[in-house]
């Protein structure tokens, strides 16, 4: 299973899930996390390793912790990458409504078929 393998990914087996579930390309992540192709690519393939500051703002873009990135904790299930996704592409208001959903799931513990 994917969890299993998880605890045992590098950092740039990491990366390159993020990037991947992302469906972005190096291109265009490089000056959203303000670097250049060359160096994200490297960081990619595992040549380079990242800095602090680095890490912290791959870890912030992507939603994950830094200790994720560096294989202390194991990813989020597919579900809850999906979810996320989702949720980086709704309104305020949409947001808003979505966790106001949520917290009636949990106040009254609703059960769905699962």
């Amino acid at each position: 299973m994917y969890r299993n393998r998880a605890l045992f990914m590098n950092f740039n087996e990491r990366l390159r899930y993020l990037i991947d579930c992302e469906e972005i390309k190096l291109k265009d992540l490089a000056p959203k996390l303000c670097l250049s192709a060359s160096t994200l690519s490297n960081y990619a393939q595992g040549i380079r390793e990242p800095d602090y500051d680095t890490l912290r703002r791959i870890a912030d873009y992507f939603g994950v912790s830094i200790d994720y990135l560096l294989g202390h904790e194991p990813p989020a299930v597919d579900d809850e990458r999906q979810l996320l996704t989702c949720y980086r592409s709704f309104t305020p208001s949409q947001k808003r409504f979505l966790l106001d959903q949520a917290a009636l799931i949990k106040r009254y513990k609703i059960r769905l078929d699962d």
